[in-house]
């Protein structure tokens, strides 16, 4: 039955991946009128190639990258906390270094595969959602958002395109700023710093201090810290895998770090993000473990076993987080919960009035719609619920687009944890695809997704895992 459930899941995976369209949209691509004009620019410019030319296009190439790592470090800076223009001039000198530095150059590391195929069919989607929509102008506000969040994607695909060095070197620059953020969140707590906002119920027994950090809102904070988390217990286990202790223990202590302070942040929507980042990547490495390692079994099994009776004696011990906790499951009785309840049922409403594209994409063209819908003292900027938000913003076609990019990406994040030729890229796709289980899990309940500080690392993340699966059978 175990070889039955193997050979149905080598048959699913693959076709779940959409491998084989990755050559079709290839050859999709080299025969469209886009691949034409390219390819037309770049014989313009071969005309005038010259070693300086070439040289100042490897140049822009390589500039791209610090570029790159320069974005990763704004997303947790407080300046940036709300400059949504200052973090989206740093995709667009990044994509303009890529774009001209392959043009005068000629080099192109990444290949086009269904992935990049279905970001531009969700971005396509959403362009229709904008002609379609009542509010253009907002919408249209909307669609110049997404537009930067995917070119991001390509930037960063095209950055870290077969390179495990440059992987690396992105996700350490963004824990290694992460950490610094959840270490000065760690001292608010310490010396009690006073909330910004309402940020609890004020009826609930136990009033704690919610940590914010350097981004101002103790959501966001959560949203920013859930996927750093199984990122940075990941690069612990790619440090163990290569023998360098000095950086696997600072690594570990790291991700207790991010949990910690996740916890601290009092953000029930983070709670759920961080179990589910946590459990993902708890599964890969039992998975492996059980696979590869059979003389581990009994130690996977005791660890089954008694995680949960250690997170239930943690929850219990300390009444504030038991609080934050026991409130996921007060239904009505709880005014956050009250409050996305509410929401939801009008956002459900206004979904099934525009089902077939949606009513535009982006907060303002929302706003606009919602209030036909609102309950009463309800006023929200989004649907709380990320595939609400989507199916909201562009009907069923952005919401079954959106749903194959993250089954197409799980799978093949399946592909190249198991095929990978070094153990590394494994414990590195492992950490990537636990992180965006976390996200997609945290925005289930809250729309910390759409902030750049949560997008741009989803993106980042789907780019870590793409990049992976292309190299996964190349030695190190």
């Amino acid at each position: 039955m175990a070889q039955g459930i193997k050979q149905i899941a080598a048959n699913l995976v693959p076709a779940v991946a959409l491998d084989p369209v990755d050559s079709l949209w290839e050859q999709t691509l080299s025969g469209s009128l886009i691949y034409r004009f390219w390819s037309w620019l770049k014989l313009r410019a071969g005309s005038f190639h010259q070693p300086l030319l070439e040289k100042a296009g490897d140049w822009m190439l390589t500039g791209s990258v610090p570029v790159v790592l320069a974005l990763l470090v704004a997303l947790a800076l407080p300046q940036f906390a709300s400059d949504k223009e200052g973090l989206a001039l740093f995709v667009v000198i990044a994509l303009a270094l890529r774009i001209l530095g392959a043009l005068l150059s000629g080099q192109s590391a990444h290949r086009a595969n269904a992935v990049d195929m279905l970001v531009v069919a969700y971005l396509l989607i959403n362009v229709i959602a904008t002609a379609a929509s009542h509010y253009p102008i907002p919408s249209l506000k909307g669609l110049a958002k997404l537009c930067i969040y995917t070119s991001a994607y390509f930037v960063f695909v095209g950055t870290l395109a077969g390179s495990r060095r440059r992987i690396l070197l992105a996700l350490s620059t963004t824990v290694a700023i992460g950490l610094a953020v959840a270490l000065y969140g760690l001292y608010q707590y310490k010396v009690g710093v006073a909330p910004l906002a309402t940020w609890e119920d004020p009826t609930v027994d136990v009033q704690a201090t919610r940590i914010y950090s350097t981004l101002g809102n103790p959501n966001l904070l959560a949203g920013y810290l859930v996927p750093l988390t199984p990122v940075c217990f990941s690069l612990g286990l790619v440090f163990a895998a290569s023998r360098k202790w000095w950086l696997c223990i600072p690594a570990i202590a790291g991700g207790g770090v991010f949990m910690l302070a996740t916890v601290l942040t009092g953000s029930r929507g983070g709670y759920i993000g961080l179990l589910s980042a946590m459990l993902a990547l708890a599964a890969v490495s039992g998975a492996w473990l059980w696979q590869c390692r059979p003389k581990a079994r009994p130690l996977v099994v005791l660890l089954v076993l008694s995680v949960p009776v250690l997170l239930a004696v943690i929850v219990h011990g300390v009444p504030a987080f038991e609080q934050r906790v026991s409130s996921l499951f007060a239904g009505w009785q709880h005014s956050s919960n009250a409050f996305r309840l509410n929401v939801w049922r009008a956002s459900w409403a206004m979904f099934l009035d525009n089902w077939w594209i949606g009513v535009g994409p982006g907060n303002q063209a929302f706003r606009l719609a919602y209030g036909l819908y609102m309950r009463s003292g309800f006023d929200a900027l989004g649907t709380y619920c990320v595939p609400l938000e989507v199916a909201v913003e562009c009907g069923i076609p952005g919401l079954l687009a959106a749903a194959m990019l993250l089954l197409s990406v799980l799978a093949r994040a399946h592909e190249a944890f198991w095929q990978s030729a070094d153990l590394e890229s494994r414990w590195l796709v492992a950490g990537a695809i636990s992180a965006i289980v976390g996200i997609m899990a945290h925005g289930a309940v809250d729309t910390v997704f759409y902030r750049p500080q949560v997008h741009f690392l989803f993106w980042l993340l789907v780019a870590v895992v793409v990049t992976l699966h292309d190299i996964r059978d190349k030695s190190p």
